[in-house]
């Protein structure tokens, strides 16, 4: 396999069969149009509103049932992989449906049954996406070209139109804010990081590395900690999972060492500090509250607990409308007692985020969803029985779990219906529950052809 011509998606063989032209158009179309609605949407460089996030976008609905009829033809086009793909992932395709079924003790069943649907839809599409993948590589390529696509557009769009992009806090691009763009570039960065991985010879990592280099730059303009912190880290494990690829096991075993020394270190930072949270986090990050996020948490915490084993129904806590917006109880005279109501629609923890939607059983069940996942993916990894670039793919999309499992720490997005990293993390998850039978098949593929 080379990098320079992209490789065919099947072995001739395969691609004699009925139906293969097609299928390939389908996965194409299906893949762009799910990128385009993730990444860019119907409506660039918008303004949030409130009304919009409590009634929909028509423009999205559209998009998003075209998509749906695709991927359901898709599916039907490679009905037996989808068939045991849907049998690897029966708890994620039960979680999906237990969010569904939530509309039968929310407190807006209306809006669960809307916002339910949106999510079951992007599943599918998730699912027609990953059933009709032949090729991790050129699976790998197109997300890296596609995300450098959209942070160029991002770019020229903030020249365009800065009054807009650009913000007193970040530049936010096409995005109604910088967290956003800043995610978007964090997942790009992966992307080529890890894409380089796979490369054979100096020509394509060197054009990789000019094409980064617009986004880390976006990536720096936007000023989002959160996703800059997990970039730079991000972007440690990647150079070590390179360097493990060259030097072995021995060097795996002192990564694990100074792994476990770094812990030690923190735990000896934490114990100075006689095990005072408040205090260690004003010493080491300068603000213990999280810009007011631990007043936000104690309050998502108590809505949560309100409903603790089924929550309050999925998509029916937040963005309900300004007269029941549940910051409406808060007395004033606190930060989030006096922020305008709409502002705050999510919980900046996706982990008490799903709570509130679900319970708390639903959410770890989510939570190790995403762990097996990831789980599997590092084995997939390390595996010598796939090709280098097959573990490059399977490396970038374990590294998105990873990635995706701290971001919630801070930002709403587990499972969350329509929300960029929820969108890619259901996808890899599918993709990942066959990309081992897929590394397989192009290291047959590839050994064929050496031998020939």
């Amino acid at each position: 396999m080379t990098d320079a011509p992209m490789p065919a998606l099947l072995p001739a063989s395969a691609r004699e069969r009925p139906g293969f032209l097609a299928g390939i158009g389908l996965n194409g179309v299906l893949l762009a149009g799910f990128l385009v609605y993730t990444f860019v949407g119907t409506r660039p460089f918008a303004e949030a509103s409130v009304a919009e996030r409590l009634d929909g976008n028509p423009l999205d609905r559209l998009m998003v049932l075209g998509l749906f009829g695709l991927a359901v033809l898709t599916l039907a086009i490679h009905w037996r992989a989808a068939l045991v793909m849907a049998l690897k992932n029966i708890p994620l395709l039960a979680l999906t449906g237990f969010c569904f079924l939530s509309l039968l003790w929310s407190d807006y069943p209306g809006l669960t049954l809307r916002r339910a649907l949106l999510l079951i839809f992007l599943t599918v599409i998730a699912a027609g996406i990953a059933a009709s993948l032949r090729d991790l590589r050129r699976f790998h390529t197109w997300w890296f070209l596609g995300l450098t696509g959209v942070i160029l557009f991002n770019l020229a769009g903030t020249v365009l139109f800065p009054g807009t992009a650009i913000t007193e806090i970040g530049v936010r691009g096409l995005y109604t804010q910088k967290n956003v763009a800043g995610l978007v570039a964090m997942i790009t960065v992966i992307s080529g990081a890890t894409w380089m991985l796979g490369a054979r010879g100096a020509r394509p990592v060197v054009l990789a590395l000019l094409a980064l280099l617009p986004t880390l730059f976006f990536l720096v303009i936007t000023k989002s900690k959160t996703s800059i912190g997990l970039t730079g880290l991000a972007l440690v494990v990647i150079a070590g999972m390179a360097l493990a690829e060259r030097l072995g096991p021995r060097f795996i075993l002192l990564m694990i060492g100074l792994v476990l020394v770094g812990l030690a270190a923190l735990l000896v930072a934490f114990a100075a500090y006689d095990f005072d949270l408040d205090l260690f986090l004003t010493a080491t990050m300068g603000d213990s509250s999280f810009t007011g996020r631990d007043e936000l948490w104690a309050f998502a915490l108590r809505a949560a607990q309100e409903r603790f084993w089924f929550g309050h129904g999925y998509g029916a806590f937040w963005d309900v409308g300004l007269a029941a917006d549940p910051l409406n109880r808060l007395e004033p005279g606190t930060w989030l007692g006096d922020i305008e109501i709409g502002t705050i629609n999510q919980a900046h923890n996706g982990y008490l985020e799903l709570w509130l939607h679900i319970g708390l059983p639903a959410t770890i069940v989510a939570t190790l969803i995403v762990i097996g996942g990831a789980i599997s993916g590092i084995m997939q990894t390390v595996s010598t029985a796939l090709t280098v670039p097959a573990r490059a793919a399977i490396g970038f999309m374990t590294m998105f779990l990873l990635v995706y499992l701290f971001h919630n720490l801070t930002e709403a997005s587990l499972f969350m219906r329509g929300a960029v990293l929820s969108n890619v993390a259901v996808l890899f998850l599918f993709a990942l529950s066959r990309s081992r039978g897929l590394g397989r098949a192009e290291h047959r593929v590839g050994g064929a052809a050496a031998a020939g």
